[in-house]
């Protein structure tokens, strides 16, 4: 999908937000993936005097809305023939959605539903005030949690690339909700860069005014008056309702894609995931099982620098951009006392053909690196390894697996493995930035 389809379905979900805040008017949309709308489309089945009155609203509050054009008036000379053509023109209204229509224009005339500023007295944010063992007791507490935002990946960029680090932990009502972990580095003395990735993570699920105000407290960080600038990809689903909480909070778009992903809920019966996986991932998952592969799984330097050669291997032969060596080194060296990597590797006949890096955090797991030989791919090694990634994972009490990543248009052929694990596909908001 294109750039240009991408932000059409990214305004058509700011619409309906819009309509379902200001006019309790609500859409369920199940398009499929690869259809690009040309127009939002709004249907009143049945209630054409509403549509009608909603028609004169929206165009009195400004809104870019139009329906069919007026049908040829041999339709009307008979009625009786073209009842559902009638119908369907009577009953729809449209939105535009040009790839050029910014946030800002669509949600300039949205109505205000609740103040919520008396609420801000009840939001409370300590920085730096918590050990790793309380960061890290709070992170196992969050149903999907990710690496970037680990204590471990923190320290590794303090000790690698020189950020600064701080961690929050917000309250309300003296209930912790809420935790980030925030990146800053100066330049030239004089102007400072704060990074958010992936971050916040709710602790568990809040009202979206509380979340509104944990997002208003973080937006401080970009302040051209104090010069700074905070770069923030937020840990919020791509729905009309953050897109249009990050214009709130003023903040603009960047143009890089936003991250896509799956993960594998690890609370459910292994029976259930195997007959879940595409039919024909499940038969090249069958068939490598018969190819006399044997699993080595283990967290020991052994299986790492081994892992670590292989990558940087890949990473030299390709054009390719993922997490770098370095960084990989120094999370090894950062980790407590509990693995952050697990390495699977397949041997055949005691040559090694293929292998995964995955990396724990908190009650969750994601897919980071992984390497297949030409002989791994002929034996379906790469099947093999990561139906049994899931079981390890399962057997060792992790919720959730993170597949690590899709994207269809750089690497379509890779997109089309993980996909096929049928796991629960996600799309976040995107990147943001605010001075």
């Amino acid at each position: 999908m294109n750039d240009i389809a991408k932000r059409k379905i990214r305004n058509q979900k700011v619409w309906d937000e819009v309509l379902s805040n200001s006019y309790e008017f609500y859409t369920d949309r199940r398009e499929s993936e690869n259809w690009t709308p040309y127009l939002a489309e709004y249907s009143f089945d049945g209630m054409i005097d509403k549509t009608e009155l909603m028609f004169k609203t929206l165009l009195k509050d400004g809104f870019p809305v139009s329906t069919w054009p007026d049908l040829p008036p041999e339709i009307y000379d008979k009625v009786q023939y073209h009842l559902n053509a009638i119908e369907l023109r009577n009953s729809r209204l449209f939105l535009s959605i040009h790839s050029n229509l910014s946030i800002g224009t669509m949600i300039k005339n949205q109505k205000v539903t609740q103040d919520i500023k008396k609420d801000f007295l009840k939001l409370n944010v300590e920085w730096n005030s918590v050990t790793r063992g309380e960061w890290d007791e709070l992170f196992r507490k969050i149903e999907n949690s990710n690496l970037l935002q680990s204590w471990v990946y923190g320290e590794s960029k303090e000790n690698c690339e020189d950020w600064k680090v701080r961690r929050g932990i917000f309250t309300f009502e003296n209930q912790k909700i809420a935790i980030v972990q925030v990146l800053e580095k100066s330049i030239l003395g004089i102007f400072k860069v704060y990074r958010i990735n992936r971050g916040p993570l709710f602790l568990n699920k809040v009202d979206s005014n509380i979340k509104e105000l944990v997002f208003h407290e973080l937006s401080k960080f970009g302040n051209l008056l104090k010069g700074s600038i905070l770069l923030l990809n937020p840990e919020l689903v791509l729905d009309g309702k953050s897109l249009v909480l990050m214009k709130k909070m003023r903040f603009y778009e960047s143009k890089s894609s936003a991250w896509t992903s799956a993960f594998i809920d690890l609370t459910k019966d292994l029976n259930f995931l195997r007959q879940n996986l595409d039919s024909k991932w499940r038969n090249m998952l069958t068939n490598s099982e018969k190819n006399e592969l044997t699993l080595e799984i283990g967290s020991n330097d052994f299986l790492f620098y081994w892992m670590l050669d292989k990558y940087d291997e890949l990473t030299s032969n390709k054009n390719f951009s993922g997490i770098s060596k370095s960084m990989l080194l120094q999370i090894k060296n950062n980790q407590n006392e509990k693995d952050t990597f697990l390495i699977l590797r397949a041997v055949y006949r005691n040559e090694a053909v293929a292998g995964i890096c995955i990396a724990i955090h908190g009650s969750s797991a994601t897919y980071l690196i992984g390497w297949n030989g030409e002989l791994g791919r002929k034996l379906r090694a790469n099947h093999f390894l990561l139906w049994n990634s899931i079981i390890q994972l399962k057997q060792m009490g992790y919720l959730s697996f993170d597949l690590g990543g899709i994207d269809q248009e750089k690497t379509p052929g890779i997109t089309e493995f993980k996909l096929g694990m049928n796991g629960d596909k996600y799309d976040l908001s995107g990147e943001f930035w605010k001075l």
